[in-house]
């Protein structure tokens, strides 16, 4: 996978809740954190008197982690999340880290995420895709462990000539829908400053808006192959500077008027506000901007058909 952004250097403390993740994913949740940077404290939560979901001493001596004893005092609540948001807020006020890594899929650290990242701290967050959204959002960005893990063993398949190709569920991750909207967002903001479209730009922006945004919860390794497959009207660079420009199907100014009139027609308001007018037509005209058109006011543009009234920032039909 092609990552957004490295710091080597930086120092990232993992916290994991035994008893919502499964122990399966240890491979997985060290080979994604190591690419970070170095992981300097590491710490497992859970009721070792039961069963961890396991989490055996072999496991936990394979990756030099220290478990942590947490009595569970009343039957079907987790105990470890006390212990675990004690412990990160130690580290917080008394060691030099630069991140933490809150393996878990329990809401209930959502806050913690919060005031980590109120800190100034990066948060990753990793847990399985029933993992809560609010909690998703709290992190700076967010690893589903089901996809590193099919990612894993598709690798390991296709070495031996079979691959899985069982689709995901994807019904708990940010939709291709609204992905693709922020994309062309991108584009058309930079095309509006004269400014060129770096792909990279769009992979960091991407996460920054959606913390679970990852390529491989959508079947791809590469955010190049994402942009190709996904989108039909991008041009990526082949060079090495991989900028990404909207291939230029320009609909015509007809069209567009059709397209006005279907969207005010359809609305209950009697008057259209005239932002979210032109959001609507960006997301139903891949590229859509009136530059294109030779406007640079969307006002002006409206009142070019001779058929739609501007008062304010609203616009209605006048005939």
């Amino acid at each position: 996978m092609e990552e957004i952004s490295s710091e080597i250097s930086s120092k990232y403390a993992i916290l994991i809740d035994s008893e919502n993740v499964s122990a399966k994913y240890i491979e997985s949740i060290f080979d994604e954190l190591s690419r970070l940077g170095s992981i300097t404290v590491r710490k497992i939560y859970g009721d070792w008197s039961r069963n961890t979901n396991g989490w055996d001493k072999d496991c936990l001596l394979s990756y030099s982690i220290q478990p942590v004893q947490q009595f569970s005092y009343t039957t079907g609540k987790n105990s470890t999340d006390s212990a675990m948001i004690i412990d990160a807020m130690d580290l917080l006020y008394t060691s030099n880290i630069d991140g933490f890594c809150l393996v878990t899929s329990d809401s209930d650290f959502t806050r913690l995420a919060s005031r980590l990242r109120e800190a100034g701290k990066q948060v990753i967050g990793m847990g399985e895709r029933k993992t809560p959204k609010a909690f998703v959002s709290a992190c700076t960005s967010f690893k589903i462990l089901d996809s590193l893990v099919t990612e894993d063993l598709n690798r390991s398949s296709s070495k031996s000539g079979t691959q899985d190709n069982t689709a995901s569920d994807e019904s708990n991750i940010t939709s291709i829908r609204d992905i693709k909207k922020t994309v062309y967002n991108i584009i058309d903001e930079n095309d509006d400053k004269d400014k060129k479209t770096h792909m990279g730009e769009i992979g960091s922006r991407l996460v920054n808006k959606y913390p679970d945004f990852d390529v491989r919860n959508y079947g791809y390794s590469k955010l190049s192959t994402f942009l190709s497959e996904e989108f039909d009207d991008l041009d990526i660079d082949s060079g090495r500077q991989k900028f990404v420009s909207i291939k230029n199907h320009m609909d015509p100014k007809s069209a567009v008027k059709v397209k006005i009139i279907k969207l005010i027609n359809e609305s209950s308001e009697t008057m259209y506000n005239m932002g979210k007018l032109n959001t609507d037509l960006k997301s139903i005209i891949p590229g859509f901007s009136i530059k294109k058109y030779g406007y640079s006011k969307f006002s002006s543009f409206l009142k070019s058909f001779g058929c739609f009234e501007v008062v304010g920032d609203k616009v209605t039909i006048t005939n």
